[in-house]
């Protein structure tokens, strides 16, 4: 599989309650990847 492209992107944790109790949601770093033409990621075939 050959990969054109890959961006990355910072999500920032959110504010969230149960409750009382308060808190935040991890951080995390999402990943865009884009393939070569004619290129497929073939767990995502037929979704």
């Amino acid at each position: 599989m050959r990969v054109y492209k890959v961006n990355t992107v910072n999500v920032k944790s959110k504010p969230k309650r149960q409750g009382l109790l308060r808190g935040r949601t991890a951080t995390w770093k999402k990943a865009v990847v884009r393939l070569a033409e004619g290129e497929r990621i073939e767990l995502f075939e037929g979704v």
